[in-house]
């Protein structure tokens, strides 16, 4: 059986090591309008994650029972905590990598219930050395793609979404995804295409190409 001692510092060190990874979270998502998991549901996680395998470890002694039967049900029940994290915005989706480290973080507090120190700190700086040092590296290799949304109004006839997509895919940027919002009784069409785009491409020329594009009644441009 675990001495008094030893739960403890099991448990502190959860806290600790869920509240580093935290941290980062918390950082990372300051400015956004949604709130994701950050430092309290990360200390929560890893303690809990901590105690599944104490109890596991605990009833292993005292009633010879698999000591992973309880740890292993952490590994898959994390999953449904971490698709609450993951989000769609618009042509984005937010949050996998919060999802991820919620589970690195459920995978910390078992090495932490189970007396691995060793695993449990080296994989705590492996884990912020890929969510700080590679996220800085990722951002400054992706800074120059910039992903912009034109919604258009067109006749609604055949080829036309074609047309439009093949004359911005000419050096106006890469289209990532044209949607058709609603068609009107009228004859017209109103589509929402995102466009990436580099610092090179203006987007009031672009913008500009298109009104006068044959079918097109109106272009805007969304934030």
């Amino acid at each position: 059986m675990l001495s008094e001692g030893e739960i403890i510092v099991r448990l502190v060190m959860s806290v600790i090591i869920g509240g580093f990874i935290g941290l980062e979270r918390e950082r990372h998502h300051v400015g956004y309008k949604t709130h994701s998991a950050g430092f309290r549901t990360h200390i929560l996680v890893c303690i809990g994650s901590a105690l599944a395998m104490i109890v596991s470890i605990g009833m292993h002694y005292e009633f010879k029972g698999d000591a992973g039967r309880i740890a292993a049900q952490v590994v898959s029940g994390i999953g449904f905590l971490g698709a609450g994290a993951i989000m769609k915005e618009g042509q984005f989706v937010r949050g996998l990598t919060t999802a991820a480290s919620l589970w690195v973080v459920a995978s910390l507090g078992l090495a932490c219930g189970a007396g691995y120190y060793l695993a449990a700190t080296l994989g705590t700086f492996l884990v912020l050395f890929a969510l700080v040092l590679l996220g800085a590296f990722e951002y400054i290799w992706r800074r120059d793609e910039r992903y912009e949304t034109i919604s258009i109004v067109t006749s609604d006839r055949p080829q036309q979404v074609g047309m439009i997509g093949s004359f911005l895919e000419k050096g106006h940027g890469v289209v990532k995804r044209i949607e058709v919002c609603k068609t009107g009784e009228d004859g017209r069409m109103h589509l929402e295409i995102c466009l990436k785009t580099t610092p090179d491409d203006s987007i009031v020329d672009i913008m500009q190409s298109l009104a006068a594009m044959p079918g097109v009644y109106s272009v805007e441009h969304r934030a």
